[in-house]
């Protein structure tokens, strides 16, 4: 699957990217304690610093994950849900909001629906019925990914399936902050 953006000006880069020294070193460059997401954080400081993201119409890396297992996305994906947390944290009361949206769907998607549905369920068998938005969800990204052919909606059943493990990723932010300890690493390989 190809993590493909629109070209030019954006709010920022994955993990593959080429920065300027003048504005990482203006910025004091990564923030150390965070331990997944410090390129969006990152830019999210060189945005409020003046900077501006780009991304260009050349490649320029290339990049391959090297997942290869499902228990090796699951875990990215929890790390995902962590990263959009501290960022959110960190920025979301700034002017972009940072993370806000992201936060929000996996605990819509990931947590707080299917609760409903299970106890909905619970009380009343056929409402388990409303599990079939995820499927609809799933199409519904899947028909928006024209670039991604035949895999598009296997592309949007991931999408909808990450957003238990983002919900997972965010548990673990609030669960950290409560205890007051800074979270392991989650490696995914």
């Amino acid at each position: 699957m190809e993590w493909d953006t629109p070209v030019g000006e954006t709010r920022e880069s994955g993990g593959d990217f080429l920065v300027r020294r003048e504005a990482f070193s203006a910025v004091a460059g990564f923030t150390e304690h965070l331990i997944a997401g410090e390129e969006p954080e990152l830019c999210a400081r060189l945005r409020r610093a003046g900077w501006k993201i780009w991304r260009l119409d050349a490649e320029m890396t290339v990049h391959d994950a090297d997942i290869l297992r499902f228990r090796q996305w699951w875990r990215r994906a929890v790390r995902s849900g962590f990263a959009y947390a501290s960022l959110r944290h960190l920025h979301g009361a700034g002017p972009d909001r940072h993370s806000q949206r992201n936060v929000k769907s996996a605990l819509i998607w990931g947590a707080a629906l299917p609760a409903a549905i299970v106890a909905a369920a619970l009380a009343y068998p056929p409402a388990a019925a409303a599990a079939v938005i995820y499927p609809l969800q799933a199409a519904r990204i899947g028909l928006r990914q024209k670039h991604q052919g035949a895999d598009r909606f296997l592309y949007g059943a991931f999408v909808v399936l990450g957003k238990f493990a983002e919900a997972v990723g965010i548990g673990k932010f609030a669960y950290a902050r409560l205890r007051g300890r800074d979270q392991p690493l989650i490696e995914y390989k």
